[in-house]
This record gives C-alpha cells, sequence and structure tokens, in this order.
C-alpha cells in the first residue's frame, strides 16, 4: 500500500480520549455511540479482547483499546463508552476513556504520521490533526488488527453481516 493511501484525509472525525491523549477515527467507519454496559468475558480470547456484548440482539466482540495500543488497563469511569464501528467481520466495540466531539478537519490541519521507530507496530497511525492547537492522532483501528486477529473476532460476532462476509 502506498504512502498516499495510508495518509489520513480531510473529512470529519470522531474525536475520543484514552490517557491523556486524544484520537480520532473517520466518522463514516462509527456506527454509533454507547454507554459502557455489560461485557459477557470468553475464555482463551487475547488480552485486549474484554469479551462480547447484546447490541439490540447481535453479540458483538468488544475490544479495550487502552490494552490494544499497549497502554494500562483503568476502571471504567461514567465518561467510558463504546465506539461501534464497522469492519469486514461485521460490527466491533471498541471501548475508549470518553468520547469528545466531531470535527472536521481540512487538508492544511493534517500532517503526516511521524516515524518513531518500529513503523509496523504504528501502521493504523494515519495522521495528525490539529485541532485548537491541540494534536489529535488520526488512526485506521481495523488496521491495528492483522488478519488472524480479525479472524479471532469474526468467531465472537453473530449477527448478519458477519455469517454473510
Amino acid at each position: 500500500m502506498s504512502d498516499v493511501s495510508m495518509k489520513a484525509k480531510p473529512g470529519q472525525y470522531l474525536t475520543f480520549q484514552l490517557m491523556a491523549e486524544q484520537y480520532g477515527v473517520a466518522i463514516e467507519t462509527v456506527r454509533e455511540i454507547n454507554q459502557f454496559g455489560e461485557i459477557t468475558p470468553v475464555p482463551r480470547t487475547p488480552d485486549y479482547v474484554k469479551g462480547v456484548m447484546n447490541l439490540r440482539g447481535k453479540i458483538i466482540p468488544v475490544v479495550n483499546l487502552r490494552i490494544k495500543f499497549g497502554m494500562s488497563s483503568q476502571d471504567t469511569t461514567r465518561d467510558t463508552c463504546i465506539i461501534v464501528i464497522d469492519t469486514e467481520i461485521g460490527q466491533v466495540g471498541m471501548i475508549v476513556d470518553s468520547v469528545k466531539e466531531v470535527v472536521d478537519l481540512q487538508e492544511n490541519q493534517i500532517e503526516p504520521s511521524p516515524v518513531l521507530g518500529n513503523e509496523h507496530a504504528m501502521s493504523f497511525v494515519r495522521g495528525m490533526g490539529k485541532v485548537d492547537n491541540k494534536v489529535v492522532i488520526l488512526v485506521d483501528i481495523v488496521s491495528a488488527f492483522n488478519q488472524d486477529q480479525m479472524g479471532q473476532m469474526a468467531q465472537f460476532s453473530h449477527n448478519d453481516e458477519a455469517k454473510a462476509a
């Protein structure tokens, strides 16, 4: 894949917080935002898979983004949310510390991601957005998972979209 296709594109991004950092995900990948609710643990899953949740009759996997991104885990608070995104395996829930806002980024507000050592480990970072003198790390969450990891999560999905894949 070329560097051009990997770069974040202008458009709307949902911003969310993990620890002290703000991240942004392209709004077109977001299905909905839910308050943190009941999650059923699934045995023998990777540490970043918190479990599954029932989303209006669909069972979807839920990932703790802090752990997936190599951060320390944290107890949930009233601000903790689950961002449900559409993926090739169906819907996946992502636990974040809080959801901030939707921002509209123009080309001149997006910088390429800096190369900081292990480029492959950071391949899901698509760029850096500049919003009100703050930096928002623009990510493609699906790219944070390899094919095996996506396949593993697909096993937990019990919905029409996953069965059609």
